[in-house]
């Protein structure tokens, strides 16, 4: 999305069609309920609306509001980005008459010190803006800001041709004068823009890996130092870990990051499939092999080459394998002509290789030219530090269980932080997927996880995760009372559905009353 911000800067010079653009991708992309678009005239101290998307019906383009008034203005006057996710709290904020806005954020347009303007988005829902959020926005309006910069340079210019060309009348002195100066503004134009596309490139926030444990820091510095190499690296981690996602970045942050990075799981085919998958067949090779295929290996040729799961290979595979990463030539099945590709190859297991080796499954000639370099990423147990963010990020996310996000309350949060995650990330997104579309409301509650994920008792002593008031009984309380309402008092139905038997769930609800005399 800020790419195609960037392309939409690089080829639209009318800076009133630049601001609609932006604002139009920013509702496609988020569906924010008002957007809205500002330049600051500090002569007058106001802000001139330029742009509007998304249903922002307060304002017509052209009108102007005081730098006094609402986030708007007191981004303008703190000179910084202002963010409100319950503007009821915020007391800058100014209701316009028609909307509904919940939350606000407003994020400076500013470049070299000079302020600009102010991108502006609404929601009407509270919480609705992540930090992620945050970075996105700042990052579109600092490419505002360029845009806006290199337009009034290329203005500059512009005007500066019009008046060559009235002068222009064999003053051969004074036009060769007037040519250095166009080459030295084109020469910055240039500049400009190559420094726009780096500026894209570098801003773009990673949502990929998340975290900021010293496991994960110190396996990510390691990652981007070898990346730029050509070494071959073993990826060796438990199921769901990310094994994928540092292969990915091995490609980004390498030499090859616009060639092919090509990926194939070792274990999901049987040996001869495998074979004809990497290597690719010739036509008539064997039955069913009614055309030509070109292999896997072919196909990532210049790029990259992920083996996952290399561990599950078969023997011959190994050694078809070993003898390609020797020679760096391979045969197509039933060809004859030998070829040659340039690949860098990264494999990724979740066994130890040397076991592996030592107990005779594993070649080692194979093991010493796929291990350059061995990454160990570390299991979600290790890195506890970061299940926070990885819970809050996949919540805010629409690529996981769904559009619709969800808030957490702090003891349900405490509740998923306590459990240990032996399936680790995978096991993680599958369950804040599962909660967000099967817990009811906006927020999710700890009896939402007790229902919908019956997590085991971790094996450690538990720290109090829920305060006096609602400890853990109260909690399993409220679940069968509810229970018990939704049918209607029937107690064999409750009972069932609740996966106790009726005698249990009598002697439960005679403890309730029985509490709630004592008390």
């Amino acid at each position: 999305m800020v790419n195609e911000v960037g392309r939409k800067i690089l080829t639209t010079p009318n800076l009133d069609a630049l601001y609609q653009e932006i604002t139009s991708i920013l509702q496609n992309e988020f569906d924010f309920h008002h957007l809205s678009l500002w330049i600051y005239d500090p002569d007058h101290q106001e802000a001139i609306l330029k742009a509007k998307a998304g249903a922002f019906y307060a304002k017509e383009i052209g009108d102007r509001i005081p730098t006094d008034l609402g986030m708007i203005g007191w981004a303008l006057q703190s000179q910084q980005t202002v963010l409100a996710n319950d503007v009821r709290t915020e007391p800058h904020f100014f209701a316009h008459p028609g909307l509904h806005t919940q939350s606000e954020l407003s994020a400076l347009i500013q470049i070299y010190g000079t302020t600009i303007g102010v991108l502006n988005v609404e929601s009407d829902e509270t919480n609705a803006f992540s930090e992620n959020d945050r970075i996105v926005i700042e990052t579109i309006s600092d490419l505002c800001a360029l845009a806006i910069y290199s337009n009034k340079h290329f203005l500059e210019v512009k005007n500066f041709n019009r008046e060559l060309e009235r002068l222009v009348s064999g003053k051969t002195k004074e036009l060769q004068e007037a040519n250095e100066k166009i080459l030295q503004q084109q020469e910055l134009l240039k500049q400009e823009n190559k420094s726009l596309k780096t500026f894209i490139h570098q801003k773009v926030p990673k949502f990929d890996i998340i975290g900021s444990s010293k496991p994960l820091k110190e396996l990510l510095l390691m990652v981007d130092r070898i990346a730029p190499t050509e070494a071959t690296v073993v990826i060796q981690g438990e199921s769901g870990t990310g094994k994928e996602l540092i292969a990915k970045r091995l490609h980004e942050n390498s030499q090859r990051t616009q060639a092919p990075y090509v990926t194939i799981n070792c274990g999901a085919l049987n040996e001869n499939l495998l074979i004809s998958e990497l290597f690719g067949h010739e036509k008539g090779s064997f039955t069913g092999a009614h055309t030509q295929k070109i292999g896997l290996v072919e196909t990532a040729h210049g790029g990259t080459l992920f083996l996952d799961e290399i561990a599950e290979m078969g023997k011959h595979m190994q050694t078809k394998l070993l003898r390609f990463l020797q020679e760096g030539e391979f045969y197509r099945v039933g060809g004859k002509k030998a070829l040659r590709v340039n690949v860098r190859v990264i494999s990724a297991t979740n066994r130890d290789l040397e076991i592996e080796v030592q107990e005779g499954r594993f070649r080692e000639d194979l093991y010493y030219r796929l291990n350059t370099i061995t990454l160990r990423v570390p299991p979600l147990r290790k890195r506890t530090e970061d299940l926070e963010s990885l819970i809050f990020y996949f919540l805010n996310s629409a690529e996981f269980g769904g559009a619709r996000t969800k808030a957490i309350t702090h003891d349900a949060l405490q509740l998923l932080k306590q459990y240990h995650w032996p399936g680790n990330i995978r096991e993680l997104q599958n369950a804040i997927e599962r909660l967000k579309i099967l817990s009811d409301g906006t927020t999710i509650q700890p009896e939402d996880i007790l229902i919908h994920l019956k997590l085991p008792k971790p094996a450690q002593k538990p720290t109090p995760l829920i305060n006096a008031i609602t400890a853990l009984e109260e909690v399993e309380k409220t679940h069968i009372l509810r229970t018990l309402e939704y049918f209607d008092g029937n107690k064999t139905k409750t009972a069932s559905a609740l996966g106790i038997t009726i005698k249990t769930l009598y002697n439960k609800l005679n403890r309730y009353d029985t509490l709630s005399t004592a008390h």
